[in-house]
């Protein structure tokens, strides 16, 4: 039977700020620069080592992103510095759940203090069921992606 553990979410990751780069100190390279919405430019520099999850914390907020490569993670976004020993991809699957834009300030820019986010009271799996959601949940991702191709490739 899987054992659930009841706590604050930074007990299970730990979320940092994204960096500042700002548009004309770029560099074209293959390292993908996340914004609040997910990649918008690559960057010839990573900030963080794969694999990583991202989310908005300005602009675009309640969009999750797994990164499989190492990563630019711009200042309008929170990413996971630390998995605490939980499956990166259960992490991925898990922050989607959220109800993100409970945590967001009401200002004319909603943002998200990860402070907030972090004593948010959440129950997480041992590793060995976090493992097995995360990988049933990556097969359907998987058949989504495939039907999707399917479906663009019978329309054009």
């Amino acid at each position: 039977m899987a054992i659930w553990k009841i706590d604050e979410l930074g007990e299970f990751v730990t979320l940092k700020r994204g960096y500042d780069l700002p548009q004309q100190k770029r560099k074209n390279g293959e390292i993908p620069i996340f914004s609040s919405s997910g990649v918008t430019g690559t960057h010839n520099e990573a900030m963080v080592e794969a694999p990583g999850v991202i989310t908005g914390r300005y602009g675009t907020i309640g969009e999750v992103f797994f990164a499989e490569t190492s990563f630019w993670p711009l200042n309008t976004t929170l990413y996971v510095e630390n998995f605490h020993e939980n499956d990166e991809k259960f992490v991925y699957y898990f922050l989607k759940t959220l109800e993100w834009k409970k945590f967001a300030s009401a200002s004319a820019v909603p943002g998200i203090n990860r402070n907030t986010v972090h004593i948010e009271i959440v129950r997480f799996p041992d590793f060995e069921t976090q493992q097995k959601i995360a990988s049933v949940l990556s097969t359907i991702d998987k058949k989504i992606a495939v039907n999707k191709a399917i479906n663009d490739n019978l329309a054009a």
